[in-house]
């Protein structure tokens, strides 16, 4: 790279940062998100576009996506209801592109970094988007977004950035019948700096739509049946000790 385009983009990256002080220059005007849900580790495709919202061209620099996963605790294998912890997003096979007003895909460099509860996917674009244009990234990788059970899979697929974003959609692909999923329906708006999260679920049980988690639900039932047949037994054991009883006056009631 010469010096005169070191100079340039440093100018346009200086231009940036004054902009940023006083308003937003650029944001994220669609986002969909495919997910496969039946492969071992899940595939996933983001694609974004970026808008430059000034009047001059600018340069995005890098940008970070923030990657985290929520669920229930667990007690080995078994998911435990009504419980929630916050772990990151393993990544493997990260690889990212960005084309410019339609053109060819160019390879941009990416990596990941690990914090406690999350993990960030990092990306680098020093080619400037004209004014009023836009810049769509492209990004791959296998993450472990799912938890499977034996009846059930539960998805959690977090989207967060320094960018609003106004179209949010996502696509799971799976043979399997979604029961759950919050918040429901698609298009969603996220504001920047904030993680959101869509949390889904799906069945090898031709399930319906259902209000929560289904494994909540079994687990429920499951606990719901178990109660009942204690307390049937107690019942019953407690029937047969007055019987019992009874007997025994009876039989002393005889003797005399």
């Amino acid at each position: 790279m010469g010096d005169k385009m070191k100079k340039f983009i440093l100018l346009l990256m200086m231009m940036t940062i004054i902009t940023q002080s006083y308003a937003d220059v650029e944001k994220i005007s669609e986002y969909s998100i495919t997910v496969n849900v039946d492969e071992n580790p899940t595939y996933i495709k983001d694609t974004i576009t970026i808008q430059n919202l000034v009047d001059y061209p600018l340069v995005p620099g890098i940008g970070e996506l923030r990657l985290q996963k929520q669920g229930p605790k667990k007690l080995g294998i078994i998911p435990i209801p009504f419980t929630k912890e916050n772990t990151p997003i393993e990544v493997q096979n990260l690889k990212g592109y960005y084309s410019l007003g339609g053109g060819k895909n160019v390879p941009m460099d990416t990596h990941v970094i690990y914090y406690e509860n999350y993990s960030t996917i990092s990306y680098e674009i020093w080619e400037p988007i004209e004014k009023k244009g836009n810049i769509t990234i492209i990004l791959e990788y296998n993450a472990d977004v799912v938890d499977k059970g034996i009846l059930f899979k539960t998805v959690s697929i977090p989207v967060g950035c320094d960018m609003d974003v106004d179209n949010l959609n996502i696509k799971f692909n799976s043979k399997n019948s979604q029961t759950y999923q919050e918040p429901q329906g698609n298009n969603f708006r996220v504001p920047k700096n904030t993680l959101f999260i869509v949390n889904s679920e799906f069945s090898v049980l031709p399930l319906p739509e259902l209000p929560t988690y289904g494994y909540v639900l079994l687990w429920l039932t499951i606990l719901a049946v178990l109660s009942i047949i204690f307390v049937y037994g107690e019942v019953k054991r407690m029937g047969k000790k007055e019987d019992k009883n009874d007997e025994n006056e009876n039989s002393k009631d005889s003797e005399e």
